[in-house]
């Protein structure tokens, strides 16, 4: 994804979370972000800089947590975190593996 297009959408849910919380300001957002939907935090921070303009979220603060993928082998059961997009169990060596997390986006809290 897209660092601006990933900015953007941390924008809609912020807003949408201070909006629920009566925040007219926020000055940080906290997001959990899956690592394969974000490079580099510092570019996804500028992104979400530019994004924010014009709203409550202009000049808060963004602070980024990087969830690493997850997978789970479908014949061993074993987790396992995915070092490439290759996706093959370490364990049995099965390529019929469901990806838990990878690239998921979550807002864990705005600050006013």
């Amino acid at each position: 994804m897209h660092n601006l297009e990933l900015a953007r959408r941390i924008v809609r849910l912020a807003l949408s979370e201070a909006a629920s919380a009566g925040q007219s300001r926020v000055s940080a957002v906290r997001v959990r972000v899956g690592a394969w939907a974000c490079g580099e935090p510092g570019h996804l921070k500028h992104s979400f800089e530019y994004a924010a303009r014009g709203t409550p979220l202009e000049g808060a603060d963004l602070h980024v947590d990087l969830v690493q993928p997850s997978a789970r082998c479908e014949d061993c059961g074993s987790s396992f975190e995915p070092a490439t997009s290759l996706l093959k169990c370490g364990v049995c060596g099965s390529l019929r593996i469901t990806l838990e997390q990878t690239r998921e986006i979550e807002v864990d809290g705005v600050e006013s």
